[in-house]
């Protein structure tokens, strides 16, 4: 089992162009890759190709990626799945920063000072090779199926899980009951974030992965 996650904080100088969430998703993704997910050994020459699944941003400012990539030299494929935060946006002395709520509410104003000039993106990604795609993709539909075999059970004042873990690091997670969700939703736990994706999208992006 080939396994990879980086919890990370990134720091980047406000003159930086800061047009999308999912631009920094692809400049931290494709860091990762290259020093991670491929490093390769020393005085050796690797060949891969990647492959964007999904790309998405939201409305609080993240972001959630999964990528393909497969060594063109031995035919190893890997699954990348990341999940990336940028704070809010805020005006200090009329210069627009990226800063954390809590530091901005604390009244540390030096933490501020710093903040606004380098603002931060924190990231987490994990990587599970061919075989556990392969699992994953047949437990998650086990999931979905049980939920649903499971759905004319009547849940009062408790809400109810069903969740399939891969590995410390990522588990897939479906809920009902009080403030539960639905089988068109999965709740995809990754490192110490948490992304809900769409059931019948995440296993497609899963299955394109294993044809790539």
């Amino acid at each position: 089992m080939k396994v990879k996650i980086i919890p990370a904080a990134l720091f980047f100088v406000v003159s930086t162009a800061l047009s999308t969430t999912v631009s920094y998703g692809q400049k931290t993704s494709d860091h990762y890759i290259k020093s991670s997910v491929v490093k390769g050994d020393a005085d050796e020459t690797i060949q891969y190709g990647v492959r964007e699944l999904v790309s998405e941003s939201n409305k609080d400012r993240s972001a959630f990626e999964m990528i393909g990539v497969k060594r063109l030299d031995n035919g190893d494929k890997f699954l990348v799945i990341g999940k990336h935060q940028i704070p809010s946006t805020h005006a200090i002395n009329g210069t627009a920063a990226d800063l954390p709520l809590a530091e901005m509410l604390s009244g540390k104003g030096e933490t501020k000072f710093y903040e606004a000039r380098f603002p931060q993106v924190s990231y987490n990604y994990i990587t599970i090779d061919e075989n556990d795609a392969k699992n994953l993709l047949e437990k998650v539909k086990q999931l979905r199926q049980n939920y649903i075999d499971s759905d004319t059970a009547k849940v009062k004042n408790e809400t109810r899980f069903l969740q399939y873990r891969l590995n410390d690091q990522f588990a897939v997670s479906m809920s009902k009951g009080k403030n539960g969700s639905s089988a068109k939703y999965f709740e995809l736990i990754i490192g110490n974030r948490r992304q809900i994706v769409n059931s019948d999208k995440f296993i497609l992006y899963l299955v394109e992965f294993l044809a790539y």
